[in-house]
């Protein structure tokens, strides 16, 4: 620590260089937390996933599919039990306010009976065909309580006599899960499907299902896809472990995009200090070159070097991380709630990721300028003809 007046000096000789790279460090580690934070909450996401849930969903998209194929997968071997789905995407007065609805029917409750939902709940919105249960993240986004009424407006999804505004009646706040950390809205599906269009009722957005062995979960998922390869509605399957992991999410592989991220990040961060190092090391080569000759050893002017490097990429990733724990709250604001990508998470993992990678960025950046300082010439740099 003694050093530290000298490297401080140092670092302030150039004071915009000095700002620019720790902006620029800081920036690099924000995007590093939230990469490796979503990476986190994938992790997390994975070990609470149930091994024996499975998704399937129409392979082209389109308006859906006929809810007779709930049936039809309900009647295949290693299925336990099945639920039809219809989503209502919209918004909420403003179309900056997007809100997103799962309306399913009443074997959601098999299927979904670990989701913090009771018994008595879900009986609630059986009974009233308008209500709905809401996740607390959900109720604190739209300032709900039980017994408020929540509208919104769907243009997907619009009523047989052209109106797209659907009310419903809050009926239970239910507590959050890891396995969907933005919440969810859960409704009435015969609500909406008697409301809507003659041409449109009778379908399903996804069906979502058990397997009666978590084991053969995978065999299940190939199972309804071979089954309805050649139909008219062919279908997409993915099991909830490998759905909430992040290695599969819509044909992409997001925790090696992810890891991909963070590794460019890093070696920008490399490139910035290492050039940044060096050329302070250069433009002071005669004033190494005379606290050599003061009597300072060569483990100190290392020591020097590396605290010289390390105090921007410590004190720019501490910054960065802070700021991807900030911006990590505000996702639910800026993307619709059924993008489909979860919250990242700022773990004590991520954050002694980042200490280490600052670490390992520092020593990299100086080991080129340490290397030419231990093979200086004294005399010759005192000169400055080094």
């Amino acid at each position: 620590m003694r050093y530290l007046p000298l490297v401080w000096a140092a670092i302030l000789r150039k004071p915009t260089r000095a700002v620019l790279t720790l902006l620029s460090v800081m920036v690099a580690f924000t995007l590093f937390g939230l990469t490796i934070g979503l990476n986190a909450t994938f992790d997390l996401m994975a070990e609470k996933a149930r091994a024996d849930r499975i998704y399937t969903w129409p392979r082209f998209g389109g308006s859906g599919v006929p809810v007779a194929v709930a049936r039809q997968i309900e009647a295949i071997p290693g299925v336990k039990a099945v639920t039809a789905i219809g989503f209502i995407p919209g918004y909420v007065q403003d179309p900056k306010n997007q809100a997103f609805l799962i309306m399913v029917d009443q074997n959601a409750a098999k299927v979904f009976g670990d989701w913090n939902i009771s018994p008595q709940m879900w009986n609630a919105v059986w009974k009233d065909r308008t209500g709905i249960v809401m996740t607390r993240a959900q109720a604190e986004r739209w300032h709900k309580k039980v017994g408020d009424t929540f509208t919104m407006i769907s243009k997907a999804v619009k009523r047989a006599d052209g109106r797209t505004d659907w009310t419903f009646k809050v009926l239970a706040i239910a507590e959050d899960v890891p396995q969907n950390s933005n919440g969810f809205v859960f409704g009435n599906y015969d609500y909406i499907d008697k409301a809507r269009p003659t041409a449109d009722q009778g379908k399903v957005s996804e069906v979502d299902l058990l397997a009666t062995d978590p084991s053969a979960s995978a065999d299940v998922a190939q199972r309804i896809d071979h089954k309805f390869a050649n139909s008219a509605t062919p279908m997409q399957t993915i099991t909830e472990k490998l759905a909430r992991s992040g290695n599969d999410f819509g044909g992409l592989d997001i925790k090696a995009i992810t890891h991909g991220i963070a590794l460019a990040g890093m070696f920008m961060v490399l490139f910035l200090t290492a050039n940044g190092i060096a050329q302070s090391v250069r433009e002071r080569f005669t004033e190494f070159a005379t606290l050599k000759t003061l009597g300072f050893s060569d483990r100190a002017v290392t020591a020097m070097v590396v605290l010289e490097s390390a105090l921007p990429c410590i004190l720019g990733a501490a910054l960065g991380v802070g700021v991807a724990a900030v911006l990590a709250r505000q996702i639910p604001k800026l993307m619709p709630p059924n993008f489909g990508i979860p919250l990242p998470t700022i773990s004590p993992m991520v954050i002694l990721w980042a200490a280490v990678s600052a670490f390992l960025v520092a020593l990299l950046s100086a080991a080129l300028p340490i290397l030419r300082l231990r093979q200086m010439d004294i005399a010759t740099a005192l000169s400055g003809r080094a």
